[in-house]
């Protein structure tokens, strides 16, 4: 991996001269990274239409389950396609593939637009929103962990995580305003279909910009059983199971928000707009402050924020500004624990000389797993024991994790800065 010429099968991960990481650069050029960005809000608006099915569905007359039926098959293509997105990119290259995917996304959008003709093509754009959305948010994190050295990654993580917040965040709000006016909710699935053409054009963009910049090489970039028991032999597992458990944090929260709210008399689209707008403004607003920041102690204070986020959801009563409250903290501390734990975990990856594209890849099939799993446990906590047996479970588990914090190494999650002053006390 020095700087001399790559072999055959690193070429198609990177375009320019193979670095070892702590060579690589530490900022992304605007030109690169904006465009990618652009894609990574129109590719996570796109998915966000997912939640626009139940009241798209209404308004097509269709049978009230037929919106469940269509999310799930999206659920299983997501799975499914985690697993192949790194197969793929290895026969075509990572960004030629998320092209694909951005292209698949348009083609999805228009079936959801072509069901106001006919329902049946609603199931398509069901299963490649699910296949586009997961080989897109899977393989994205590794076009900027591989161009920059791990001291720097965090911050571009994070303004990532924010632009496809923001791009889930508003999709449902503006295809209300487009149904508002022009009468049906279809004309969001035309518009994000063009959307999606030009963000294919945008990773384009990013891939010339990107084409003679020094990059790590990622030759074993599929997701294969030897790599992923490497991986998680090591501490790099850690992170991995932290990050799983948090989604199952976000996904009891959210999944039970209507009926927590319901029982304390409050309103849960106060939920889902504070989240998001809590989220999305504070990575971007510190995206540039937490790369010199020792990242386990900044995991652990993450966690302890959910924790006391959820305490606070068990103890109200009925009041909204605890309710707010509530919520912030909870968007604080949940809200930066993906891309603190994505770059821990990388970063134990090439410290413990593993995979690091394929613990990327593993780390997000965790997430995602605990996203679609934790529903159908948290349904049988709040049938059987109610509603704050489940936050109380949700709150256990956010325990777990902080002992997990505590047991992380501290080489690979310590800015340079730091490490060496730890060394020197």
């Amino acid at each position: 991996m020095n700087g001399g010429s790559t072999s055959p099968l690193q070429g198609r991960f990177v375009d320019g001269t193979a670095k070892p990481a702590d060579q690589l650069s530490g900022t992304l050029d605007y030109r690169a990274f904006a465009p990618f960005l652009i894609a990574s809000i129109v590719i996570a608006a796109a998915y966000g239409t997912s939640f626009l099915l139940p009241d798209y569905m209404d308004a097509l007359e269709t049978d009230s389950g037929a919106a469940g039926l269509i999310i799930s098959s999206g659920m299983a293509t997501t799975l499914v396609s985690c697993c192949l997105a790194g197969w793929l990119a290895k026969q075509i290259g990572l960004l030629p593939t998320l092209t694909v995917a951005s292209l698949i996304m348009a083609v999805a959008m228009l079936a959801f637009a072509g069901a106001a003709f006919d329902t049946r093509a609603a199931y398509v754009g069901g299963l490649l929103v699910g296949a586009a959305w997961s080989v897109f948010f899977i393989l994205a994190p590794l076009q900027i962990i591989r161009y920059l050295r791990p001291s720097a990654r965090i911050q571009y993580l994070t303004v990532l995580s924010g632009s496809q917040m923001a791009g889930l965040g508003l999709a449902a709000p503006l295809g209300h305003l487009l149904a508002k006016y022009t009468g049906s909710l279809a004309t969001i699935f035309v518009v994000l279909a063009t959307a999606c053409v030009i963000a294919a054009a945008c990773v384009d963009l990013t891939r010339r910009a990107m084409s003679k910049l020094s990059a790590l090489a990622m030759p074993d970039i599929a997701i294969t059983i030897a790599a992923t028991t490497a991986l998680l032999q090591q501490g790099t597992a850690l992170p991995i199971a932290m990050i799983a458990i948090s989604a199952c944090m976000f996904a009891g929260l959210s999944t039970y928000q209507s009926a927590y709210s319901a029982s304390r008399h409050l309103n849960s689209d106060l939920f889902f707009l504070v989240f998001t707008a809590a989220s999305v403004v504070l990575r971007f607003s510190v995206a540039h402050l937490i790369g010199g920041l020792p990242l386990r102690r900044l995991a652990l204070t993450l966690i302890l924020l959910t924790a006391a986020s959820l305490v606070l959801f068990v103890l109200n009563a009925g009041s909204t500004s605890l309710y707010i409250a509530a919520t912030v903290l909870f968007a604080v501390g949940y809200g930066l624990s993906y891309s603190t734990l994505n770059t821990i975990a990388v970063n134990l990856a090439g410290e413990h000389g593993v995979s690091v594209p394929t613990t990327s890849q593993i780390f997000t099939l965790a997430y995602f797993l605990g996203l679609f799993g934790f529903p159908m446990v948290g349904g049988q906590l709040v049938r059987g024991f109610g509603l704050d047996v489940m936050l109380l479970s949700l709150l256990g588990a956010t325990a777990l994790n902080a002992v997990l914090a505590t047991r992380l190494g501290q080489r690979a999650t310590d800015p340079p800065h730091l490490r060496k002053r730890a060394h020197t006390c």
